[in-house]
């Protein structure tokens, strides 16, 4: 089985982004007739690889093998659409992972996890909430199954993985696969056996930027337009910790009959304090109400405000200057405006806002404002810089 193992991942590597038929043909066979459990679930795992040129077709190709009886297969199924189709946010994709969420096998939850942030990479929040949601539950529940847990918190790891900042890009802008991301890719997905193997994964992750270039490789002040409202494509609110749960504090049980009693008892209080000020139960009731109206009033205000606030229209197109953050889901909104000082060099790479850019400057005649470019001091990690440091070169400024 070992050798059979080897040699379905051989031909995942051989035949990645291809969609051969032949090896996809081979790979069903294997998955639906070998003896070993194992094999069988690394089968199914290729055909992420074979198909991830052609995302629309692995839900197809693995939707029979995702309802197996055999929990392998099944995990095998989620990390091939997790696989194939990253960073896609594709509805047939997650239709297909959703009842493998709640799977009665651990594993299996587990892999669909991880699959379902796959996809939901850098997607926009308005689809990241509902799994948000979920992976918190699975995260927070002291009674959920390691294996679950574990799923969950690697998943919440990919989603924000880079900042969100980055997206998995198993193939370049050409369609052809980047080696080194797809070599992590199958090393990630042996994590199975050695846990540690899970940190291959941030080899295939892709910065989701523009950053624009002129001929002597700077920055120049320039910006694109995003046509479409800003909070689509924004960052994520920063998660905020509810100091209001309950933090360990043992609640004594209070009887029914103990609260009548003692609300009975504070109302006595309250009728005799108030008939020796002279007053009566009246004035007390006068002043509650005067309290009341105002805090109704004071509430109302607030209302209102927020409401104004509510009603402030959107701006349904941003300006993001160089370099700035665009999601492979927002490239087709962002675009260069008619009449802009720097257009991309060649003409074909127009729509192109994601990634290096190179620029053309259409009045070179003109002064250039550059980007002030930054470099961050790490201790033992990176030295001064060349200048400060008199051309010392090199890791540590010295080596």
């Amino acid at each position: 089985p070992i050798i059979r193992y080897g040699g379905v991942l051989a031909v995942a590597s051989a035949y990645v982004a291809t969609g051969n038929n032949a090896a996809v043909r081979r790979l069903l066979h294997v998955a639906v007739s070998d003896v070993s459990d194992d094999v069988r679930r690394a089968a199914v795992m290729s055909l992420g690889f074979v198909l991830c040129s052609t995302p629309a077709q692995c839900p197809r190709v693995v939707g029979l093998l995702a309802e197996s009886y055999n929990p392998h297969v099944r995990y095998g199924a989620a990390m091939a659409v997790g696989i194939c189709c990253a960073g896609t946010g594709m509805k047939e994709a997650i239709a297909l992972l959703e009842p493998m969420l709640t799977d009665p096998v651990d594993f299996v939850q587990q892999g669909a996890l991880i699959a379902t942030a796959m996809v939901l990479i850098e997607q926009s929040e308005s689809n990241l909430a509902p799994f948000r949601k979920r992976l918190s539950g699975h995260i927070n529940d002291e009674r959920e199954v390691t294996m679950t847990k574990m799923g969950a918190i690697m998943a919440q790891g990919i989603v924000d993985a880079g900042g969100r900042n980055v997206t998995i890009g198993l193939r370049a802008k050409s369609g052809f696969p980047r080696m080194t991301a797809v070599a992590a890719m199958l090393v990630f997905t042996q994590y199975w056996y050695w846990y540690p193997l899970s940190y291959f994964v941030s080899l295939t992750f892709v910065p989701t930027a523009f950053v624009g270039l002129d001929s002597t490789l700077k920055m120049p002040h320039c910006s694109v337009t995003s046509h479409c409202k800003p909070s689509l494509f924004a960052y994520p609110a920063p998660t905020v910790a509810d100091d209001k749960k309950d933090k360990g504090v043992v609640v004594k049980a209070v009887l029914s009959t103990t609260a009548k009693a003692k609300a009975k008892a504070a109302r006595k209080v309250a009728s005799s304090v108030a008939k020796a000020e002279g007053g009566g139960v009246e004035d007390v009731a006068m002043d509650t109400d005067e309290k009341t109206e105002e805090k109704d009033a004071e509430k109302n205000g607030e209302d209102e405000t927020k409401a104004e606030t509510d009603t402030t229209p959107e701006p349904l197109k941003e300006e993001l200057a160089n370099p700035a953050r665009v999601t492979p889901a927002q490239e087709r909104f962002v675009k260069f405006e008619t009449g802009s000082r720097f257009v991309p060099a060649v003409s074909s790479m127009s729509t192109k806002t994601r990634g290096f850019v190179v620029l053309k400057d259409t009045t070179p005649s003109e002064e250039v404002e550059y980007v002030a470019s930054t470099r961050t001091i790490v201790p033992g990690v990176t030295g001064p810089a060349a200048g400060a440091a008199g051309g010392g070169g090199g890791r540590g400024g010295g080596e």
